[in-house]
């Protein structure tokens, strides 16, 4: 396996390897189905209530606009993080969780600015680095209660798995080793890899990982290989052979040591991730998108989540509300987006 810094060493037995690193097909499959499970469940719903269907009814939004929503919302993120200055970690793991509840359930049945939120919120929990419901509603302009009303739909719909690692981790693994070799050479550098050289290749390794987080390659990839896809690609912009050699090595060392399938190749293909979906999406693309989910979530008022009243999908049998209840907390959700 990929060598890992000590804080690592527990990865192996994690359940993010054992459930939350998924084939490509996987994260496909997951998407269209819970997609498809809720245009089902918002069509039974409208002939329960005895609405026919209309024939000109909104179209749900495509695949791709929901890939596109899902990483506004995973750059919003980013910047909400960055605004309450909350360290990387916390940033790290909000999207993380935000990326697999969502392979669990629609983004149609969901309003994403309040499970973003929620995202952040149990991160800081799970990175003891608390910040309240109350700071983040204020500093967002959403209700608290939300926030807190949320976080058990969050939480039950990861299955309580909340143990993320991120690959910055495995950057400062790697930082340190390079700097360790670049001692024992003696003079401070090998080559014209120099720790100045060093540091610049990692600062620009992390804004690569920043990159990386807003694609799929978490969710199909271990930190390790995308921590050293992201060194890799910095020593590339940087022309620092040195560290492209340190790459390989680690590369060698980890199918001697039994590591599966082609490393390389597995790089090659989150560098090809980061350079499709690594950038965030147009502002006026997304509000187009959030505008026809609107309208679609409006002509189904069953098309909600839970993190309204704080009930989990299932857990307590077939409750429904009224529709004209519904409609009511939907016009409220929309409401916040308005805000977002």
């Amino acid at each position: 396996p990929l060598p890992t810094p000590r804080s690592m060493s527990n990865y192996p037995t994690s359940t993010q390897k054992r459930f939350w690193i998924l084939t490509p097909e996987d994260v496909e499959r997951r998407r269209s189905d819970v997609r498809a499970k809720a245009i089902e469940s918002a069509k039974e719903t409208r002939l329960s209530t005895g609405e026919p269907l209309r024939t000109d009814a909104p179209e749900p939004l495509t695949g791709a606009e929901e890939t596109l929503l899902r990483r506004y919302y995973e750059v919003k993120i980013q910047k909400v993080c960055s605004a309450f200055s909350l360290p990387t970690k916390v940033q790290a793991t909000a999207i993380s969780l935000f990326k697999r509840f969502l392979l669990g359930t629609s983004l149609l049945q969901h309003n994403l600015k309040v499970m973003m939120l929620t995202s952040i919120y149990v991160a800081c929990k799970v990175e003891e680095n608390y910040v309240s419901a109350e700071e983040f509603g204020k500093g967002m302009h959403e209700d608290a209660s939300r926030v807190l009303n949320a976080e058990l739909t969050l939480l039950a719909g990861l299955s309580f798995q909340l143990v993320t690692y991120s690959p910055y981790r495995s950057i400062e693994g790697f930082h340190h080793d390079i700097r360790r070799k670049l001692s024992n050479a003696g003079g401070g550098e090998i080559g014209k890899l120099t720790e100045e050289k060093l540091d610049e290749c990692v600062a620009v390794a992390r804004k690569i990982a920043d990159k990386q987080l807003l694609t799929d390659a978490p969710l199909m990839h271990s930190p390790g290989k995308l921590a050293l896809s992201a060194l890799r690609s910095a020593a590339r912009i940087l022309d620092l052979e040195e560290v492209l050699q340190y790459v390989q090595g680690v590369e060698k060392q980890s199918i001697e040591g039994g590591e599966k399938g082609n490393i390389s190749q597995s790089l090659d293909a989150i560098n090809e991730l980061v350079q499709m979906g690594g950038k965030e999406p147009r502002e006026e693309v997304v509000k187009d998108i959030d505008r026809k989910l609107k309208v679609w979530r409006t002509s189904n008022p069953a098309a909600k989540g839970t993190e309204g009243d704080g009930k989990v999908d299932g857990r307590d049998g077939k409750r429904h509300k009224s529709a004209s209840k519904q409609q009511e907390v939907n016009n409220l959700e929309e409401a916040a987006l308005d805000g977002s």
